[in-house]
């Protein structure tokens, strides 16, 4: 009776990891001191630049300030995709759609978690103690690696450092709950590396980033493979900015610092990579803005599990 029991018992309970997990938290958002901002100049190419040039046709912006022109957010959502071609709008289709209405509709009724996180995103060297909450959505071309369920893809967690695997349109409320804090089940792995780089290549959107930023890939992927990095840089949908293409973010120490630059071009592209990503140092005539996390000392805390009928 008792064998009987257990193999009905099986059709209604299938083994698995994620739907059956007991609902869990992110894991705690390590707290370790970074290295210290150091600025420098772009020393550039060596004449005659072997690179290829910007088309000058593209009316890029040299005029205005870079400085300050990224508004300070929270948590950046990276979605893999597998491609780099999305419409004009991510909002419009898909995951995107499905995180960013979300968002809005959570805006538009003053929703706020009951415990914010702490650990999150902030300007470096920022005295304004005034945390933000705003979430980044952004298409990457990498593919999904974990995930295997229908519709499903891996989402990167910044700045966690971690992928949350099979996430569906329908779980984007789920989502946003546990980035922020509340048990979920979600299966969750660590990011292969240390760091990324994110370049904007989001031709539909614009036609200057859809023509430099395939040539800074290129250019930043022949840089590190000299400099013998081990990184991924990928082609990702509109980081804010395109009149001062190309533009780039450089996530480094596992995800706790943000580094973005405007106006690159393919010869700059090894200064950067020697510069920022071997040696910790920020290029002033290129920075955009450069954010820290996880440099609190406030214990994040687990919000407890409610029932959702």
């Amino acid at each position: 009776m008792e064998w009987l029991t257990k193999r009905v018992a099986s059709f209604y309970s299938p083994s698995c990891t994620t739907i059956c997990s007991t609902p869990t938290c992110l894991p705690p958002l390590p707290v370790a001191p970074l290295p210290e901002i150091k600025s420098v100049q772009c020393a550039g190419c060596d004449l005659p630049c072997v690179h290829p040039s910007v088309p000058t046709t593209l009316n890029i912006d040299h005029l205005r300030p870079l400085r300050n022109t990224v508004p300070p957010y929270a948590i950046h959502l990276i979605l893999m995709t597998g491609k780099s071609t999305w419409p004009a709008h991510i909002e419009d289709e898909g995951m995107a759609q499905a995180l960013i209405n979300a968002i809005n509709l959570r805006k538009s009724q003053k929703q706020k978690p009951d415990t914010p996180r702490t650990d999150t995103f902030r300007p470096a060297n920022a005295t304004d103690t005034q945390l933000s909450e705003r979430i980044l959505v952004t298409n990457c071309s990498l593919p999904s690696v974990y995930s295997s369920q229908r519709n499903s893809m891996d989402i990167l967690l910044m700045p966690d450092n971690v992928l949350i695997a099979n996430v569906t349109p329908h779980r984007a409320n789920e989502l946003l709950d546990y980035v922020l804090g509340k048990p979920h089940v979600f299966e969750t792995f660590p990011w292969s590396s240390a760091s990324l780089v994110l370049v904007c290549g989001h031709g539909a959107k614009d036609r200057r980033c859809g023509t430099i930023g395939p040539m800074l890939k290129e250019s930043l992927d022949q840089a590190l493979e000299v400099e013998g990095i081990r990184t991924q840089v990928a082609l990702v949908s509109h980081l804010g900015g395109h009149a001062f293409a190309g533009n780039l973010v450089i996530y480094l120490h596992n995800g706790q610092r943000a580094i973005w630059y405007g106006r690159v071009t393919p010869c700059l592209c090894p200064d950067i990579v020697q510069q920022s990503m071997a040696q910790d140092k920020v290029i002033d005539t290129l920075v955009r803005g450069v954010f820290e996390a996880g440099t609190t000392n406030v214990p994040q805390k687990c919000l407890p599990a409610s029932l959702e009928w």
